[in-house]
């Protein structure tokens, strides 16, 4: 069942008799929802359909959820959704009533299949009206005042107060037979006074003697048909059908004190006692106190059986109006004289649940031997016993839709509703025909109210519905109200949801901002939220850093080289991680992988790029706090940023020798130039030298990570050997301005050679460039040979 017996939607549950099987109950069949799965906008203009399917209504319906979720939050008070039900049904009425207004004065609207539009509106109107009624009647009514220890001295209206408060059966009947009389449609009153004949007022009032006179004579008193059998004029007639209607319409909407005020408004007073002879038996003042024990303390009908079974006689007086009939029957209880006059599936329910209700009353009073039927005067055969044979009984009936969401929140049966719902959407997406926009949000809405009145809702089935209306409103582009709903999924999902809409934004760095702030107002784990949205991104990439490049050949680009679209994209990937602080490590850590990635093909330009669009206290920690992981992720960010100082250091040096000016140009220029190749070359040397007797990125690797340690040492052998390169290249062709440095060139093969700290030459040996480095040194002392100095540098 889909109410919880042992914790029953905080006092409301199914009545006992409801627990049926899903699978033969009448109310299974889904394509036959009061929410149909059939959408009419698919068979409407698009400029018509932009007119009433737009993301207006699902902000409306947002609005009152993020107002409860946020109240909830800030008062740790549980989270009921029952209060704002009132906010979804004024939505849908009114929703309704728009499309209803457009009946008469649009000349399209059946065409453009409006009419479709306001019977969906109009059902999820009637079903938040049901839950409305249904958690009321629980939650929401009196505490019954105990008369006393003796049930025998109650009055009646003592003992029906108890039934409504302590049975829960009744107390659900009643709550589905208030529900199908509030959601009747409305109708327009009709009372008028009838006229009469002036002779009518001459003659006595009850007189039994026949009319000697031939001319039509209209009596006062509302027996004169039936005595003299004569009929009233046809005016009075018409006067007398209308009231009848309008009597019958109230008492369908159960309003008896209107239809007695209608009765008494057309100068029938006798037929406003005959209607309200059905109250209760009361005493305000017990009556055991005989000071209070006076007639006039007492109210009600003290002989409400007698009354009822006059009410069952008059309903099947075969010779009376069909209308008099169904009011008089509908009074007592009974269902064949009323269903002549019904005209839809909610009159038909209505009338059962009637008889159910007036059988349990009548059982009740009968217990305590108050009243009863008599051999005159039967009264109506309970014919109904379970709320299950209603809905039998009306599948039988033709021309009546099943309302399957309805009548299996009636019968307790929502749980085998939602699984069998979402066992039939997964199957229709699959073949491409999901779930239409209005039901996916109703359901979705549905599945919040169960869950928040901690009602039986299959888990998966739940979650599903959740998350379909969560990606249909990412797919309207709704991102503010994404995360919303994702917020009542599990952590896995609400990820999963909203990563997959962060990734689409491409937006301003203030837009994408205002999504975070979005997510976590909502309270979603942001910090999962965007890792997950980062890491998504960079999965794209991992064909294009698979691809097998020449790396000595990117490295021939300047560092300051532009990048590609795609390497930008990749880098502002990494932007989700750097609004905040509490994601800067996941940042630093995901910003190092995308650099190995860059340096491992050589495109110094990319990381050199990604480097730069970082933070600047990206990396700013407490080093006493940190683990030995987190200190690895820092140091190797540190080493990335030496290596670009000194790449950036040679390059500057080797654009600024390469701008030596032609011969004729005046002494001063050449020995500006000279200055500015002998100072840059310093620092180049310098820092170079610096990194290359470090332990560059060599104490970054740590057991664990295998893929990263790899990466690492391929790093080292590419970029130390590339340094030894840059370092000898600064040496030789700085010999023109700093002869000294040719020789310097040759000396590196010590630096190489050595076996203190890290040893080079591995690295020359692992990249397959030792024997470049060997052909530059003996290049070295083939110019020192020249120069007729020794070919070692000595």
């Amino acid at each position: 069942m889909a109410w919880n017996t042992t914790k029953p939607f905080s006092g409301f549950s199914a009545p006992k008799d409801m627990d049926v099987d899903m699978e033969s109950s009448p109310a299974t069949p889904v394509e036959n929802t009061s929410i149909s799965k059939e959408d009419a906008s698919d068979n409407i203009p698009k400029g018509f359909q932009e007119s009433f399917e737009t993301g207006i209504e699902y902000q409306k319906f947002a609005r009152p959820l993020e107002k409860l979720q946020r109240l909830r939050r800030g008062s740790g008070n549980d989270f009921d959704m029952v209060s704002i039900l009132p906010e979804f049904e004024a939505l849908c009425s009114t929703r309704a009533q728009q499309f209803e207004y457009r009946k008469d004065s649009d000349a399209g609207y059946l065409a453009f299949g409006a009419m479709d539009e306001y019977k969906l509106w109009q059902s999820e109107s009637h079903t938040w009206v049901l839950l409305t009624t249904l958690f009321g009647a629980f939650e929401n009514q009196r505490p019954f005042v105990d008369k006393g220890p003796e049930s025998l001295e109650w009055s009646d209206l003592d003992l029906i107060e108890h039934l409504a408060s302590n049975d829960n059966n009744f107390k659900h009947h009643a709550a589905v037979k208030v529900w199908l009389e509030t959601i009747a449609p409305r109708f327009t009153p009709l009372v008028t006074t009838k006229t009469y004949t002036p002779q009518s007022s001459i003659k006595p009032t009850f007189s039994f003697a026949p009319l000697t006179s031939s001319k039509k004579t209209e009596y006062l008193d509302p027996d004169a048909t039936t005595r003299d059998g004569t009929k009233p004029s046809e005016r009075n007639q018409e006067i007398e059908q209308d009231l009848l209607k309008t009597v019958w319409g109230y008492i369908r909407r159960g309003k008896i004190e209107s239809a007695k005020e209608a009765c008494i408004k057309a100068g029938e007073h006798w037929r406003a006692e005959s209607i309200g002879g059905g109250d209760f038996y009361s005493i305000p003042i017990a009556y055991t106190d005989p000071i209070y024990d006076r007639e006039d303390d007492r109210h009600g009908n003290k002989t409400r059986s007698l009354w009822k079974g006059t009410c069952y006689a008059l309903a099947n007086e075969s010779s009376a109006d069909q209308y008099e009939r169904a009011i008089y029957g509908a009074l007592c209880g009974d269902i064949p004289s009323v269903l002549p006059v019904c005209s839809s599936w909610e009159d038909h329910a209505w009338v059962q649940y009637n008889a159910l209700v007036e059988g349990m009353i009548e059982a009740r009073l009968s217990q305590f031997n108050r009243g009863g039927p008599c051999k005159v005067l039967p009264l109506p055969a309970a014919k109904i016993i379970y709320a299950k044979d209603i809905f039998n009984s009306l599948t039988n009936s033709e021309n009546l839709e099943l309302r399957t969401i309805q009548t299996s929140i009636i019968l307790g049966q929502t749980d085998q509703l939602l699984a069998k719902m979402a066992t039939e959407a997964k199957a229709s997406g699959k073949s491409g025909a999901p779930l239409k926009p209005h039901l996916m949000r109703f359901l979705a809405h549905f599945v919040l109210l169960l869950r928040s009145k901690q009602s039986n809702v299959p888990k998966d089935s739940g979650d599903y519905f959740i998350k379909i209306y969560v990606d249909y409103l990412i797919s309207r582009k709704l991102y503010g109200l994404a995360p919303l709903y994702a917020s009542f999924l599990p952590v896995n999902l609400q990820v999963e949801t909203c990563s997959s809409y962060l990734k689409t934004i491409d937006g301003s760095k203030k837009d994408r901002h205002e999504h975070l702030i979005t997510i976590r107002q909502n309270g979603l784990d942001l910090h999962k939220v965007l890792t997950a949205t980062v890491d998504d991104l960079l999965n794209n990439t991992r064909a294009d850093f698979e691809q097998i490049t020449d790396y000595r050949a990117n490295l021939e680009k300047s560092i300051m080289a532009s990048i590609s679209g795609h390497e930008k994209a990749n880098i502002r990937a990494l932007e989700w991680l750097s609004f905040d602080l509490p994601q800067y490590e996941e940042c630093l850590k995901r910003s190092n992988y995308l650099a190995r990635k860059y340096l491992v093909q050589g495109r110094l330009n990319s990381a050199f790029a990604l480097f730069n669009a970082l933070p600047q206290d990206i990396n700013q920690r407490d080093v006493n706090e940190a683990s030995p992981a987190s200190l690895s992720i820092s140091h190797e960010h540190l080493y990335y940023r030496d290596l670009f100082h000194v790449r950036l250091l040679f390059e500057e040096w080797r654009d600024f020798i390469g701008s030596k000016h032609a011969e004729n140009v005046p002494q001063s220029k050449v020995l500006a130039w000279e200055m500015g190749v002998k100072d840059k070359a310093q620092k180049a040397i310098v820092e170079i030298e610096t990194l290359l007797t470090s332990r560059w990125i060599f104490d970054c690797i740590l057991p664990g990570d295998e893929e990263r340690n790899q990466e690492l040492r391929r790093l080292r052998q590419i970029y130390i050997s590339e340094l030894v390169m840059n370092l000898h290249e600064v040496y030789f062709e700085s010999r023109v301005v700093v002869p000294e440095y040719l020789g310097k060139s040759v000396e590196m093969s010590n630096l190489v050679a050595s076996e203190s700290g890290v040893p080079l030459y591995k690295e020359l040996q692992e990249s397959e460039r030792l024997n470049e480095f060997l052909d530059r040194i003996r290049l070295s002392s083939i110019e020192l040979i020249k120069a007729g100095q020794s070919p070692f540098g000595c």
